[in-house]
């Protein structure tokens, strides 16, 4: 029997000096049938050169060269190009983690007749690779429920990224589920309107994706448009769901984006700004004037979506910190979050999502 033909679309800008290590990782997979889409996005350096040569070279790459775009366009771009029933998405600057990463995934993906799926996977920085980041979900009708989407996507974070996973090409092409244009956190906003969408969601334990701790990269960077490109992402979200017309309304997933928006504008002044804690109730001031994130926050305060979810000491968090940002209380909220930082409570909280002590 033929092996489905999976497109990996890798997206290059400015990663000169990790492409070739990314492209060693893809060329060495076991899995046979392998279309290979390199998308040049208008890249500065020497990545262009470097990417017709691998055209060159292999028989299964392509090259797009195109002025810049940003990476959620040009993930596009690759679909577009892409013939393969499956797709997996690569960062220039990541790895395929293992020769037999693909073939679990598609032996996954045929198994499960599912249109997403995700497996573990390791952060590395060059020297050192942490252990197996697992994700803690389960198939079946547990996919349908409030505290999935919140593990997934804000306790975990395995749903929110488009690295880590097959798609089945088709039901991204029918459901018309392209990748948006923001500057930041695109991958979620992707995959929250793809969960709307009702795939047929299925895992693997292993890790399948190195993930680069790479400090120069948006991640790491102070995000002035931070406030509205993340009320952007939720609000758009409310109207796909509306003009989608999709019955179930997903409110969790744009109220809980909403409340990790305040925590992370709280977070970002402490670490990045020398105002502090100050610094921080002035944007979390800011933030309240948005009627969309008041309107969110105030429903997680009266206990809304909350008690949908399994973990106790996550229930009484978002509760307090609704009830405390609702109330214009943004001095102990900041505080509370100044604490949390100080005490390294959120590194204690990323090292537990790991199979055993790894070295990040």
């Amino acid at each position: 029997m033929n092996q489905p033909t999976v497109s990996i679309i890798i997206p290059v800008y400015k990663t000169e000096q990790y492409l070739g290590e990314c492209m060693d990782s893809v060329l060495k997979q076991d899995y046979p049938n392998l279309e290979i889409i390199l998308v040049d996005d208008g890249s500065p350096d020497g990545c262009p050169e470097l990417c017709d040569r691998y055209a060159k070279e292999h028989e299964q790459i392509q090259v797009i060269h195109q002025t810049n775009r940003g990476l959620g366009l040009s993930r596009n771009s690759g679909m577009e190009a892409s013939e393969g029933e499956y797709l997996f998405f690569l960062d220039s600057d990541d790895c395929i983690d293992g020769a037999e990463a693909i073939s679990r995934l598609v032996a996954q993906a045929e198994k499960k007749k599912a249109d997403i799926i995700t497996g573990g996977f390791r952060r590395f920085d060059g020297k050192t690779v942490s252990a197996v980041n697992t994700h803690h979900l389960r198939e079946g009708d547990y996919t349908e429920t409030v505290d999935f989407r919140f593990k997934g996507f804000f306790m975990y974070g395995h749903l929110a990224y488009n690295w880590g996973k097959l798609y089945r090409r088709s039901f991204l092409m029918e459901n018309d589920l392209k990748c948006r244009a923001y500057p930041f956190t695109q991958d979620k906003a992707h995959n929250m309107a793809c969960c709307a969408c009702r795939p047929v969601y299925a895992f693997i334990e292993e890790s399948v994706y190195l993930y680069r701790v790479n400090e120069a990269s948006v991640t790491f960077r102070y995000k002035e448009n931070f406030m509205p490109v993340w009320i952007a992402i939720a609000s758009d979200f409310y109207h796909f769901l509306k003009e989608r017309e999709i019955k179930n309304t997903y409110g969790d997933l744009m109220a809980f984006h909403i409340f990790f928006g305040s925590f992370f504008l709280v977070k970002q002044e402490l670490q990045f700004k020398k105002h502090g804690v100050w610094e921080a109730v002035k944007m979390l001031k800011k933030y309240h004037g948005n009627a969309f994130v008041r309107k969110q926050m105030a429903a997680l305060a009266k206990g809304r979506y909350i008690d949908k979810i399994h973990v106790f000491s996550w229930k009484v968090t978002i509760w307090a910190a609704s009830l405390l940002f609702s109330l214009h209380l943004y001095l102990p909220y900041a505080a509370g979050v100044a604490c949390l930082r100080k005490l390294r409570v959120d590194e204690r909280i990323t090292k537990s999502r790991y199979k055993k002590k790894g070295d990040f």
